[in-house]
């Protein structure tokens, strides 16, 4: 497969389950080996020489946040940080601005990550991908886990600190509505391979292939239609 995400762009990975869209996402991470090819970020080639840098610049976020049980949110977040041996009070002033722009009362950056919701998780979470001002921002069903209503809160939540923070955004999802909400594109994947690339009217009314149409109308049914 190749694909171009630009500057300051979201660009959503849908697909069925085991299509590749997660793996495709540690690829890019540096995590699982691409069989070939290359990826570039910016002007950095990803290799075995240039994979420590490549993370630095990009921000990753999986399901229920990954975060480690025996440090606090305020560690949590701080991670890399203190691994690239920033000084104590510039990171102290940046949990402080990140927790509030991700809407976390700072009563609860002493709480360990079992002391949190769901919810709150993810903005620690989001608070740890943001810290070092990444570039790209990889995001592995950032949402899949919360219920609904939280779930609304954070998308809106999210969308706001991708403009915000003019970050580009590779989003992986299983459900077309948050893609559409979230994304200046969509690139719907199908056993390791692209299969249509471009907005949710294209995917909707132009699909590529009977695939494409039948993905396309099971969503409408799972999800009630799209807005």
């Amino acid at each position: 497969m190749s694909f171009t995400v630009g500057v300051g762009e979201t660009v959503a990975l849908i697909g069925p389950s085991g299509c590749g869209k997660s793996t495709l996402l540690r690829i890019i991470n540096g995590i699982v080996p691409a069989d070939a090819g290359y990826i570039d970020v910016g002007d950095l080639r990803l290799s075995r020489d240039t994979v420590d840098r490549l993370r630095h610049r990009t921000g990753y976020v999986i399901q229920e946040g990954g975060l480690f049980p025996h440090l606090t949110a305020r560690d949590n977040s701080a991670v890399l940080a203190r691994y690239l041996r920033w000084p104590a009070e510039r990171i102290s002033g940046r949990v402080e601005e990140l927790a509030d722009a991700v809407r976390l009362p700072a009563s609860l950056l002493n709480r360990f990550p079992l002391e949190l919701s769901g919810g709150q998780r993810q903005r620690v979470s989001l608070m740890r991908a943001l810290f070092v001002n990444p570039a790209v921002l990889l995001l592995d069903e950032p949402l899949g886990a919360l219920d609904p209503m939280i779930r609304a809160e954070l998308q809106t939540d999210l969308r706001d600190l991708f403009h915000r923070f003019r970050k580009t955004v590779v989003l992986v999802t299983h459900d077309v509505t948050e893609a559409a909400f979230f994304a200046d594109r969509i690139v719907l994947m199908n056993a390791g391979t692209i299969v249509q690339d471009g907005s949710l009217s294209d995917l909707e009314q132009r699909p590529a292939s009977e695939f494409v149409a039948t993905f396309m109308s099971a969503q409408r049914i799972t999800h009630g239609g799209v807005a």
